[in-house]
C-alpha cells in the first residue's frame, strides 16, 4: 500500500498516550483496518474509545473480540448505526465496559446490545430510543440506574433481567407494553414507578423483585400478566378505581 493511502488511514485517528482514541470510518475504511495502519497493534490497550462515522457488523466483531476485556469508556455521540438500529449484540460480554454514550438518532437497541456488560454501573438512553429489545441489557449485574426516555414504547422480553444491582426505575408514560420478564430477577430493585397511562404489563415481568419496597398500580393499568409480581415482598398497592385489580394484604388479586 503506498504511502499517501498509509497516512489518510492514520490520519483517522487521533491516539492519546492515555489509552484513548478516536477513531473516523468511513466507506472501505473499518475499525481494525484504521487501527492497524495506525500502529495499534495492541487493541487490548485501549480503554477508552470514540467512534465517528459508520459502523458495520466486523467493527462490532471486532471490539467484542479484541478489546471485550479491556475497553472501559465508549462514545458513540457522532458514530452512524445501519437504519438507527444498535446491531445485535454489539457490545455483549464486553465486560470491562463501565461508560457508554449513544447517539440521539438511536431509535432501538437491539437483542443482546449490551448483555452481560458487568462494569456498566449507569445509562441515560437519549430521547429517540423507542423499542429496548431482548435481552439488551440482560445479566448487566453492576447497573445501578437507568434512565428510559419518554420516547420508548416498548420494552422487549428479560431487556433488564437479572440487572441485580439496579435499584430503581421509572417508566415514562410513552410505554405501552412492559414484556414477559423484562425486569425478571433484579433483586435489587426497590422501587418501580408506573405511569398513570394505559400499559399492559407482561408474564412475569417483575418475577422475584425480593426488594422491592413499594409497588403502586394506577387505575389505567388494566393488562397484568401472569405471576408479573410472583416472589416479590407483599408491597404492592391498586388504586381504589382501578376496574380489573385490587390489592389484599399487599398482594395483587383480580377482581371477579
Amino acid at each position: 500500500m503506498n504511502e499517501s493511502v498509509i497516512q489518510k488511514v492514520k490520519s483517522f485517528l487521533n491516539i492519546l498516550q492515555d489509552g484513548s482514541i478516536t477513531a473516523k470510518l468511513s466507506s472501505g475504511i473499518g475499525l481494525e483496518l484504521a487501527l492497524v495502519f495506525a500502529g495499534a497493534s495492541q487493541p487490548e490497550a485501549i480503554t477508552r474509545l470514540a467512534i465517528v462515522g459508520a459502523l458495520n457488523r466486523s467493527d462490532y466483531k471486532y471490539i467484542r473480540r479484541k478489546m471485550g476485556a479491556t475497553l472501559q469508556e465508549l462514545d458513540l455521540s457522532k458514530a452512524e448505526f445501519d437504519n438507527d438500529r444498535l446491531h445485535t449484540k454489539a457490545f455483549d460480554k464486553c465486560t470491562a465496559l463501565s461508560s457508554i454514550i449513544l447517539p440521539d438518532t438511536v431509535i432501538e437497541i437491539r437483542k443482546k446490545a449490551f448483555s452481560l456488560c458487568s462494569s456498566l454501573t449507569s445509562l441515560t438512553l437519549p430521547n429517540s430510543v423507542v423499542i429496548i429489545g431482548d435481552l439488551a441489557f440482560y445479566r448487566c449485574t453492576g447497573l445501578i440506574s437507568i434512565t428510559i426516555p419518554d420516547s420508548v414504547v416498548e420494552i422487549c422480553f428479560r431487556a433488564f433481567a437479572e440487572c441485580s444491582a439496579l435499584e430503581k426505575v421509572v417508566i415514562p408514560d410513552s410505554v405501552a407494553k412492559i414484556e414477559s420478564a423484562a425486569f425478571g430477577n433484579c433483586t435489587g430493585l426497590k422501587t418501580v414507578i408506573f405511569p398513570e397511562t394505559e400499559l399492559e404489563i407482561g408474564n412475569y415481568a417483575f418475577f422475584n423483585c425480593s426488594g422491592l419496597t413499594e409497588v403502586k398500580i394506577p387505575k389505567q393499568i388494566i393488562k397484568i400478566g401472569e405471576g408479573a409480581f410472583d416472589d416479590c415482598p407483599p408491597v404492592i398497592t391498586v388504586d381504589s378505581d382501578n376496574p380489573v385489580y385490587y390489592s389484599e394484604d399487599g398482594v395483587l388479586k383480580k377482581k371477579i
